[in-house]
């Protein structure tokens, strides 16, 4: 079966001793990673126990048909329940996965399959959702919500609070990536260590050298039709590590935002009021840029851009051509726009 929304936090909290096949996949690795821990640990407190703890890659289980089914069958030594990990990266290991979702082994081992994004059409992800024996949850990029809930938690458990124009700036520059996002945030509660509040100059100085921030250059210089600036930030993520993927994703994120604001406009609002009532609302540092974006771009034309970076998307995931060209391509193409717009 398939799980989602507050079902999948349910049952990583208490999960169901029959379902001892899980598939944990998605885009957003770090998540995919806590997640697996989390539910591991309901079974295993200490995931360096050799005794009671397997971990396989898709090359062990390619090359031995029989291995998952024998390690699902072994008892521990000591006593307790197994877990036994496989991490895959792409690879197609559904044939032989699918004689253990058919008839799972005797004993009361539980199998956590740990992978990346996988489409609606993969073998592995039909397998498991397909399967009454089985679970398969899928890890996507926080959302802001999810986001400052994070922050609230991290630095209550530190004993600090956050002000407000701090959390604005964090929920705005962290999530792509959950395992990224955690980083950043015990950095921050480091470096803040003994202050009673984490402040707007504290969350710069930790988090401003994080990829978010060659995002933002790169979407605002895409906005405001500045060729020169985006063929350099575009090159400069690239360098860093971000990927096509990452890119689209927070230009499809800044002009959704940008096409809210302007449908507020329509609708009777100042850009000041505007931008005041997204969520989270423009930071300080970007609410001139923002604002000069509200000038050059119309609703119709705003979804447009939404359109395109969308199409870019699924070319980057379902064509041979490289992402690199095809999200360079997308990004240009609304760089014209606005430059013309100017």
């Amino acid at each position: 079966m398939k799980l989602s929304g507050s079902r999948i936090g349910a049952f990583l909290r208490a999960p169901d001793a029959k379902l001892r096949l899980v598939l944990i996949h998605g885009p957003d690795r770090g998540l995919v990673r806590e997640r697996a821990k989390n539910l591991a640990r309901t079974v295993v407190d200490d995931l360096s126990d050799a005794f009671r703890v397997t971990e396989l890659t898709a090359d062990d289980v390619r090359s031995d048909g029989a291995r998952i089914a024998d390690e699902l069958s072994q008892i521990s030594f000591l006593g307790g329940r197994r877990v036994v990990f496989v991490r895959m990266d792409g690879e197609d290991i559904s044939a032989r996965l699918q004689p253990v979702l058919d008839t799972p082994p005797p004993g009361d081992a539980l199998l956590i399959i740990e992978a990346g994004e996988l489409s609606s059409r993969s073998p592995v992800r039909k397998a498991f959702e397909a399967s009454p024996n089985a679970v398969a949850i899928p890890c996507y990029a926080d959302d802001d919500q999810n986001v400052g809930a994070l922050v609230d938690a991290t630095f209550a458990e530190a004993g600090m609070n956050v002000d407000r124009q701090a959390r604005e700036f964090l929920v705005a520059h962290l999530g792509s990536d959950r395992m990224v996002t955690r980083s950043e945030l015990d950095k921050l509660a480091l470096y803040a260590h003994g202050q009673k509040t984490v402040s707007l100059e504290d969350a710069i100085a930790a988090v401003g050298d994080s990829g978010a921030l060659s995002l933002d250059d790169i979407v605002f210089a895409a906005g405001e039709g500045n060729g020169g600036i985006l063929d350099k930030t575009i090159e400069r993520a690239m360098r860093e590590g971000e990927s096509t993927i990452g890119i689209l994703r927070a230009a499809l994120r800044h002009f959704h935002r940008l096409h809210l604001a302007l449908g507020l406009m329509q609708q009777g609002r100042s850009p000041e009021e505007a931008m005041k009532a997204l969520r989270p609302p423009v930071i300080f540092l970007h609410e001139k840029k923002f604002r000069r974006q509200l000038d050059l771009w119309s609703p119709d034309r705003a979804r447009s851009a939404l359109a395109l970076i969308s199409e870019a998307e699924r070319d980057c995931k379902s064509t041979g051509v490289p992402d690199e060209a095809v999200c360079h391509r997308a990004l240009m193409r609304i760089c014209l726009a606005a430059k013309r717009a100017r």
